[in-house]
């Protein structure tokens, strides 16, 4: 199996140090990801195949993980540890996948945010906030 690898995204320095610790712990090797590589696939990203130098599509500042060459377990554990840590929460999580091997930063980004606010539209719909008054 290929040692596990972590990109990270537009992450603070103290939440960035943090997910360097855990990572050391787990022997995940962290590679920040520069806005200028966001048109590169996640594969090249992750050592998986050459850098292309295609050109960045776009833009964002949100904080993003990917996880690649984790088990499902190594995974948990990561994140639990993150969480024992104290590091903010990072919405946009994905693992790695052969589908979104072949996206680029962006794509994945535009994905992850457009699932999220989904589940966080259904989160509200299904626990509407009680509007009460006092008569």
């Amino acid at each position: 199996m290929r040692q596990p690898v972590l990109l990270c995204y537009n992450l603070k320095d103290d939440a960035f140090k943090k997910v360097r610790l855990a990572a050391m712990r787990f022997k995940i090797r962290v590679r920040p990801v520069p806005r200028s590589e966001y048109g590169e696939t996640l594969a090249a990203l992750c050592g998986m195949e050459p850098p292309k130098g295609l050109p960045v599509p776009g833009d964002f500042e949100d904080a993003m993980l990917v996880m690649a060459h984790l088990s499902s377990l190594q995974a948990s554990q990561f994140l639990q540890a993150l969480r024992r840590l104290g590091v903010p929460p990072i919405a946009l999580k994905a693992m790695l996948t052969p589908t979104n091997s072949a996206w680029n930063s962006f794509t994945l980004h535009s994905e992850l945010s457009s699932e999220h606010a989904a589940l966080e539209a259904g989160k509200q719909a299904v626990h509407p906030a009680s509007d009460v008054s006092a008569e």
